[in-house]
């Protein structure tokens, strides 16, 4: 999917990353929109389908202000962008570091970065509010995380980030995210799930859950699944992968059972599983994005997203609750007591405003708990609060905070593409 977006405000007064424009950055909550997003002249923002995106700039406009047909201005302008190759060149290759924090407890931000800009990261900011660092692996490891950071979990102590772009996973220990390990042999890595020593990693690049130990960080085995598999449960010693069509359609749940890795069944069910998670009674629920169409626009031939409630026994499928053509839900999350669901729900499939239900309500919510164009979103685990990131390429975000009513808290800058949360 391709969608680009062009125009905006006369610049101002700030540069943003990988371009020569000027763009002006509002102060949160004032400015253009709800929240005071940056806005650019002349750029062109493209969405690639579900999480891939990227920002084009050029330089055309500055070469028009330096360049009068003037030989001395040329040999100036030479000068000047031969320097600065140079300093841009020194800062790639330098490999300095920080050290994190002795206590890594808050909130981790999944910075998914410019697709092609190698600039991903993860924000962090400390539950006692002493530290906070938009870049925390660069700075603790000295090296750029990568290119589209995808997902971020948290297992045994280490966190395993799949930065798609760069068909990796590095692994980070939670004691001080310093890199103790890097999975590279795996095209298009999307989710981890742990199970014991072993930890299995959706990839779109073979349509497979590839399964690694977790010590040696060794592949062991290759799992068949659908097209583009996406996010996993473990229920019943049996492990629940959506597949969501990668860069198609795909319309089924693998189900493998983990103590052979034997896929053992399938069930059908709308189009595009993308996200999924386990309720207190023990059953599943499964967002489907459904399908945008092959012009990018809603209309009614589309079709529209779902969600299911799922039993893990059987595989029937208990609750099917169906979305209008042009409503494409992503980000299934639910609170501590796994009674209640959130999920972000948009004419597209990739942004949107959050909604809320119980797991025992008969209909779909019909207004927004917080209306706005958010591309992550997270649930607190403790306090039930509502975090979320807005939709932003072109330059950094922001982490927006709001309460189980939906009312603002705080505000905090991130950075490129804030795809998710992760609460430590």
């Amino acid at each position: 999917m391709s969608l680009s977006v062009t125009g905006g405000k006369a610049p101002e007064n700030a540069v943003s990353q990988k371009t020569c424009h000027l763009v002006k950055h509002d102060e949160a909550f004032g400015g253009n929109g709800a929240h005071g997003i940056g806005t650019e002249v002349d750029f062109t923002l493209s969405f690639i389908p579900n999480s891939f995106a990227f920002f084009n700039g050029s330089l055309h406009h500055l070469a028009k202000l330096l360049i009068k047909k003037n030989n001395l201005m040329k040999k100036i302008l030479v000068l000047f962008c031969g320097v600065a190759a140079l300093f841009i060149s020194c800062e790639k290759e330098k490999n300095d570091s920080t050290p994190a924090p002795d206590n890594l407890n808050g909130i981790f931000v999944i910075n998914e970065g410019a697709f092609l800009s190698g600039n991903a990261d993860i924000s962090f900011f400390s539950s006692d509010s002493a530290y906070s660092n938009t870049k925390l692996f660069e700075s603790v490891n000295g090296v750029p995380l990568g290119d589209v950071a995808q997902s971020m979990t948290i297992y045994d102590n280490h966190a395993y980030i799949a930065v798609n772009g760069s068909g990796k996973v590095e692994v980070v220990s939670m004691n001080d995210f310093k890199r103790t390990g890097t999975i590279t042999n795996i095209g298009g890595p999307r989710y981890f799930l742990g199970k014991g020593n072993s930890g299995y990693i959706s990839d779109w690049a073979s349509n497979q859950l590839k399964v690694y130990e977790l010590t040696s960080l060794t592949l062991i085995d290759s799992i068949p699944c659908g097209a583009g598999p996406e996010e996993m449960v473990l229920v019943n010693n049996k492990i629940f992968v959506c597949n969501g069509g990668g860069y198609g359609n795909d319309s089924t749940i693998t189900v493998i059972n983990a103590s052979n890795n034997d896929v053992i069944a399938t069930i059908a069910c709308p189009v595009n599983p993308s996200s999924i998670r386990v309720d207190k009674n023990n059953k599943i629920w499964v967002l489907c994005r459904g399908d945008i169409g092959p012009d990018y626009t809603p209309t009614p031939d589309d079709a529209g997203g779902a969600l299911l409630q799922i039993d893990p026994s059987t595989y029937a499928i208990l609750k099917t609750f169906n979305m209008n053509y042009d409503r494409h839900p992503i980000q299934l999350k639910m609170n501590n007591a796994k009674d209640k669901i959130y999920f972000l729900n948009g004419s597209s499939n990739f942004s949107g405003s959050v909604y809320t239900m119980n797991i025992t309500d008969a209909t779909l919510p019909l207004a927004a708990i917080v209306d706005d164009n958010f591309y992550g979103l997270g649930i607190h685990p403790v306090s039930g609060d509502i975090y979320t990131g807005l939709l932003n390429f072109s330059t950094n975000s922001w982490m927006i905070h709001y309460n189980q009513s939906g009312a603002v808290l705080d505000s905090s800058g991130v950075g490129i593409g804030p795809n998710g949360f992760v609460f430590n």
